[in-house]
C-alpha cells in the first residue's frame, strides 16, 4: 500500500532565499512608506487575510547619507519587530557609496533585502542623473549594481538579495528597460521590477504592460 505524498504549493514570489506566499509588494515611496505606514498596511493584511504574506519595502534611503550616518536617514531604516523580511530601498548614483552603504547594511544587520532605486522620476533627481535617468548610462548603472552585490558578499552575507527597480525608460524615444534587466541579471541581481511608465510620464496615464511582458520574455 503506497502512502500518498503531498507537494507543498509553490511560493507566489521568490526573491533570493525568501519565498513569499503573496506576490504583492508595497512599493517604496519617499515620505510615505515609513515604519508607521508599513505597520498599518501589515495590520490591514493580517486582519483581512489572517497573515502577512507580502513584501513591504521601506522608503528610499540615500546611500551617502546612510554611510555618513545622517540621523534622519538612520531613523528611516527603522523596522517594526515583526517585519520579516526587512526590505530597504537604496538610492544612489555612485558605485563607491553604493558599496559602502550596502556593506554597512549587511555588516550591521540593518536589513534582509536591498532594493536599488532606478525608478524615481522626480526632476530634481533625474536632472542629477539619478533615479530613472541612471539606466541610460549603462556602464555606470552596471557598476552600481555590481558594487551592491559585491558589498554584501564581501561582508560575509551573500544571502542578502539585491534587487533592482527601474522604469521603461526616460521617454518614448529612449527605452532602457530591456538593457537594464539584462545588465542587472548579469551583475548578480536576484530580481528586477519594472514600472511600466517612462520617467517623462511620471505617474500619469496608464502603465504599459506590453513593455513589462517584453522584459519578462527578454529575461
Amino acid at each position: 500500500m503506497s502512502t500518498p505524498t503531498t507537494t507543498a504549493p509553490a511560493p507566489a514570489l521568490s526573491i533570493g532565499r525568501f519565498d513569499l506566499d503573496s506576490p504583492v509588494v508595497l512599493a517604496p515611496m519617499a515620505g510615505v512608506t515609513n515604519v508607521a505606514f508599513r505597520t498599518l498596511c501589515r495590520e490591514q493584511e493580517r486582519e483581512r487575510m489572517g497573515s502577512v504574506a507580502g513584501l513591504y519595502v521601506c522608503e528610499m534611503v540615500t546611500a551617502r547619507a546612510l554611510v555618513e550616518r545622517n540621523p534622519k536617514t538612520m531613523h528611516m531604516t527603522t523596522f517594526a519587530a515583526d517585519e520579516d523580511p526587512r526590505s530597504l530601498q537604496l538610492y544612489t548614483t555612485d558605485p563607491e557609496y553604493t558599496y559602502r552603504a550596502a556593506r554597512m547594511i549587511a555588516e550591521e544587520d540593518l536589513a534582509d533585502h536591498i532594493d536599488m532605486n532606478f525608478g524615481c522620476p522626480v526632476p530634481k533627481v533625474t536632472r542629477r542623473g539619478g533615479g530613472s535617468a541612471l539606466p541610460f548610462k549603462r556602464r555606470l548603472y552596471a557598476s552600481i549594481v555590481r558594487a551592491a552585490v559585491r558589498a554584501v558578499s564581501d561582508a560575509g552575507h551573500p544571502e542578502i538579495p539585491v534587487t533592482v527597480k527601474f522604469r521603461v525608460g526616460i521617454d518614448d524615444d529612449h527605452h532602457t528597460h530591456l538593457d537594464a534587466g539584462r545588465i542587472a541579471a548579469d551583475e548578480g541581481a536576484a530580481a528586477v521590477a519594472c514600472h511600466g511608465r517612462t520617467a517623462a510620464q511620471r505617474y500619469s496615464g496608464t502603465a504599459d504592460w506590453e513593455q513589462i511582458a517584453r522584459l519578462v520574455d527578454h529575461m
